[in-house]
């Protein structure tokens, strides 16, 4: 006989289903702009960007102050 695990012993799936109002147009530009084959691929894909960004700019602050980054941005103006 096979073991199987019994889903006490099994780690929760973290992907939920979701039912969200969101816009269309934006959706469908985020897909085509991300390669994404599906909706939902689309809005993990994009949840994923916004964390991304999240962390880096963390990194970034980090770092600031420690002499080794320079601004090249400061006063930079656009035309």
């Amino acid at each position: 006989m096979g073991q199987t695990k019994s889903r006490e012993s099994r780690p929760r799936a973290s992907i939920r289903r979701k039912n969200l109002n969101i816009d269309q147009a934006k959706l469908d530009r985020a897909r085509m702009l991300l390669g994404a084959a599906t909706e939902t691929e689309t809005v993990d894909q994009a949840l994923s960007a916004v964390l991304l960004r999240e962390d880096l700019i963390a990194g970034v602050r980090e770092i600031a102050g420690t002499g080794g980054v320079e601004n090249v941005f400061d006063g930079d103006r656009e035309p």
